[in-house]
């Protein structure tokens, strides 16, 4: 059994590696806690610090800020957008009035014809009177240029 005894214990220190490696393990989590434990609870209470620093003053810094602050954006805003509706509705009039300058525009063109088709009337009826009287009246200097020629 002595021979069983020291196969066995020789074989545990060749190939059994847990007493080795659990004390690596060890060492290195010893290691990481020294080196890293300190700055973590570090920065866990700078971060408490901040929170709480921010939480007794700035929370009401914003506050009174916005008190202070909001009512002039809100009524700057409200007049932002009176003035966008105000763009909005003379926008509309415009296309209103110019759809209304247009069919005036297209009345006073069918009125100028109209007139323009009148007066050509007019002169058509003139230039007749004009042409008649004016064959009347040499027909009548004919007539008396006639007569003068005759008594001569």
């Amino acid at each position: 059994m002595a021979i069983t005894s020291e196969v066995e214990e020789v074989f545990s220190r060749l190939f059994d590696h847990r007493p080795f490696l659990k004390g690596e393990i060890s060492f290195f989590k010893r290691e990481f806690e020294e080196k890293r434990g300190d700055r973590e609870v570090e920065e866990l209470f700078r971060a408490l610090e901040l929170t709480t620093e921010i939480k007794q003053a700035q929370v009401e810094k914003v506050v009174e800020a916005s008190d202070a602050n909001l009512p002039r954006t809100i009524a700057d805003i409200q007049v932002a957008l009176r003035m966008c509706h105000t763009s909005l509705d003379s926008d509309s009039r415009t296309s209103r009035l110019s759809s209304e300058i247009e069919r005036q525009r297209e009345d006073r063109q069918q009125r100028l014809a109209v007139a323009k088709a009148e007066v050509e009337a007019k002169l058509a009826s003139i230039n007749a009177a004009y042409d008649l009287k004016e064959k009347e009246l040499r027909e009548k200097f004919a007539k008396l240029d006639s007569s003068n020629t005759c008594d001569s």
